[in-house]
């Protein structure tokens, strides 16, 4: 049995162009931009201008350098996302026990994991860090 939905192209535009501002790509953002007949979004260079070096800072490892520039560029943000400041400090909790700091990862982790643990969502998580700890 076929659905009855037709994916509307304009949906398909908007998400290919979200994903390419989401991860920093600018450039094809830009020509995909303009191959499309897309509106360039009003705040779409700014915010990939801003989001770069904090992506980049992630993806090299170094995530109190990417919370440090978050919480200066939108101090909110890792306020109300819960979810994103976890994810950072326990990438800087990994990267900690990869280089072998072990007692620098424990403090760390007591200090900045361990009142996420009261919420169940996190534990998981917690739970892989505890894993990587092992490692």
């Amino acid at each position: 049995m076929q659905s009855s939905k037709t994916i509307n192209d304009n949906d398909v535009r908007n998400i290919v162009l979200s994903y390419l501002m989401h991860n920093c790509f600018k450039e094809t953002a830009e020509t995909f931009i303009s191959c499309t007949g897309m509106k360039q979004p009003a705040d779409y260079p700014v915010d990939i201008d801003k989001r770069k070096p904090i992506y980049n800072f992630a993806l090299e490892g170094n995530a109190l350098k990417a919370i440090e520039l978050t919480n200066q560029l939108a101090p909110e943000l890792l306020q109300e996302n819960k979810d994103l400041h976890f994810d950072l400090l326990s990438l800087h909790f990994v990267e900690l026990v990869r280089k072998r700091k072990c007692t620098e990862a424990l403090v760390f982790a007591q200090n900045e994991l361990t009142s996420f643990g009261k919420q169940d969502r996190y534990v998981e998580k917690l739970e892989f860090c505890r894993i990587a700890w092992h490692f």
